[in-house]
């Protein structure tokens, strides 16, 4: 098996594992396979009646069939090319079982495996607050949250001074109920079986940023424990 670094992660809608992949792209090198970014960037594109099944996805916040999912994941990495040594984090991916076995043999064609799998463990009332209060500022993309993180000034960016704002149209309770369902009956299967090959790892999601990388640094062999 070559040295590269696989890595799932696994965990809730608004878990903080986007943040926590960012930082090993920015920091360390890591390329990504964001099943969330493909979605929403090939929802118009690859089909019209496939773009459409993927809208209706997003806005429910059900699950696309794993068959869809795979082929846009393939897509992905014939698009990155040369893998070997390529550090890769694969986000809201897999989400099932059955995703997970597939993604192994995917895995084995470039001689690796799927060797760390970071399970981010928040309780759904921390994600609810997360999710349903977040928002960002229309010009520069800053995010804030009505409950963790509001302007200084109330209605105005901190950062570019702007008073538009977005919400994601599926940050809203209804979808965010079915996301969570979808979450705890299907995709939590995969932690018995990523704990059965000794891939998994808990990360305490609920701490501050950085206690939360270096628990995933750590996971990663990225830095030495604490002795």
């Amino acid at each position: 098996m070559s040295e590269n670094k696989w890595v799932v992660l696994l965990g809730a809608p608004g878990c903080g594992k986007g943040t926590q992949a960012e930082y090993l792209i920015n920091q360390y090198g890591f390329k990504t396979v964001s099943v969330g970014e493909l979605l929403r960037s090939n929802r118009e594109t690859i089909v019209p009646e496939l773009g459409k099944t993927i809208g209706e996805v997003i806005s429910s916040g059900a699950l696309l069939p794993d068959g869809i999912v795979l082929d846009l994941v393939r897509k992905e990495l014939k698009s990155i090319g040369d893998l070997n040594g390529v550090n890769l984090i694969y986000d809201g991916f897999p989400r099932t079982v059955g995703q997970a076995e597939e993604m192994d043999k995917v895995a084995a064609e470039f001689g690796t495996k799927i060797g760390y799998v970071l399970n981010f463990v928040v309780d759904d009332e921390v994600i609810t607050k997360r999710i349903l209060g977040r928002y960002k500022c229309s010009n520069c993309g800053k995010i804030y949250n009505d409950f963790f993180l509001k302007p200084e000034v109330d209605g105005v960016c901190d950062v570019c001074g702007s008073k538009e704002f977005d919400r994601r149209a599926d940050d809203n309770e209804e979808s965010l109920k079915k996301r969570l369902s979808e979450y705890h009956s299907k995709t939590s299967a995969l932690i018995e079986y990523y704990t059965n090959s000794g891939a998994l790892r808990n990360i305490k999601a609920d701490a501050d940023f950085e206690e939360v990388r270096h628990s995933v640094l750590e996971s990663l062999n990225l830095i030495e424990g604490e002795k």
